[in-house]
């Protein structure tokens, strides 16, 4: 699950504003998150609130830091991506001071204090179907995220930038999976919850595995699997990908049916390499999230580009805005921080213009 927390952080830099006078950029140590701020308000080195992307902030607070009806969302009071004066801003910080006493003085760097706040992080709506029912993740399936690239500038230096990487377009969809048991059960799973069908009807997850022959793909998957690595190692075999459609984030790539484009192949709850993923991909005609690059390094990738800069771009499915860009080690592997290591970059580009 990728982190969200309203922290207390440093400020990291100040610059100008490009386009007004009474505003200023600033950025927060060890994060790649810029945001506007009233010129003078804050120096680098300045203990800060930081209320990052999709935080939603309870009303005292909007009232406090003169945000109420400012803000997105249906009760205006969702932090977004906006485009202020030209210059992309992601996140608001305050002082301390300006929430007294619900933060105290003495709080430390790093401190997490989404919770003294009350503040909550913003979750889609889950889509609704009278066809299924809603009940926790089954087992070998945990709720799938991604951290952002933005929060772990050291990570991404340490694991990805001089390592082969596979990266790929980032698609505005649904969580979806599908997992295949060894006894023959087939589940469909949202992001938080499985799907369980009712009787009389489809739901559109399982249909979809239906329309792209995926069951198929998963019993021979699971074949394969388990007369190459013993009759007793594999439990669970889930395909992990992006719903896209009708009735899914305002459909953005204009399809007419439902499709899912795959990501990621678990095997017992853990996912196989990048190689190996392409190639189950390419050998049982699996659809994918459009690739950007296979085997190269991330410097090699970026080309003298920052990660902001190079998740700008047109989307490979429509004649749009792509949504941002996914990198992942072609060898998996684990940090403490994070877990898993594979991190996402939003497109500001995209997030200054989406309603989402």
């Amino acid at each position: 699950m990728s982190t969200f927390a309203v922290t207390v952080e440093r400020i990291g830099r100040i610059w100008p504003h490009d386009n007004a006078d009474r505003l200023e950029m600033a950025s927060l140590e060890g994060k790649a998150y810029e945001f506007v701020v009233g010129k003078g308000d804050f120096q680098p080195g300045d203990s800060v609130i930081y209320f990052p992307v999709d935080s939603v902030l309870p009303a005292w607070i909007c009232e406090k830091l003169n945000l109420t009806g400012k803000l997105t969302g249906k009760e205006q009071n969702r932090v977004k991506t906006v485009r202020l004066r030209g210059n992309i801003s992601q996140g608001i910080v305050c002082s301390t001071a300006q929430l007294a006493p619900a933060i105290s003085d003495n709080a430390g760097l790093g401190d997490d204090v989404t919770e003294a706040l009350g503040v909550t992080k913003y979750e889609a709506p889950i889509i609704p179907s009278v066809w299924g029912n809603l009940a926790p993740l089954p087992r070998l399936v945990s709720a799938y995220d991604i951290e952002s690239a933005q929060n772990f500038v050291g990570i991404v230096d340490q694991y990805l930038m001089d390592s082969p990487c596979y990266i790929t377009e980032k698609l505005e969809g649904s969580n979806w999976s599908a997992t295949l048991y060894r006894d023959g059960e087939l589940i469909a799973s949202q992001r938080n919850y499985r799907i369980i069908p009712v009787p009389g009807g489809e739901h559109d997850w399982y249909k979809v595995i239906r329309t792209q022959n995926l069951d198929e793909a998963l019993k021979t998957l699971m074949a394969e699997m388990i007369a190459d690595e013993g009759n007793t190692l594999i439990q669970a075999i889930t395909l992990r990908g992006e719903m896209l459609g009708p009735g899914i984030q305002s459909n953005i790539y204009g399809l007419k049916n439902h499709e899912v484009r795959l990501f990621d192949i678990e095997v017992n709850g853990t996912p196989v390499d990048a190689a190996r993923f392409l190639d189950y991909a390419a050998r049982y005609n699996l659809s994918t999230a459009p690739v950007l690059a296979v085997g190269m390094t991330l410097r090699s990738w970026l080309d003298g580009r920052d990660l902001r800069e190079a998740s700008n771009g047109k989307s490979a499915l429509a004649d749009r805005l792509r949504e941002g860009i996914v990198i992942k080690p072609m060898v998996e592997g684990y940090e403490p921080k994070i877990g898993r290591v594979f991190v996402k970059q939003r497109s500001p580009e995209y997030l200054a213009k989406s309603e989402f």
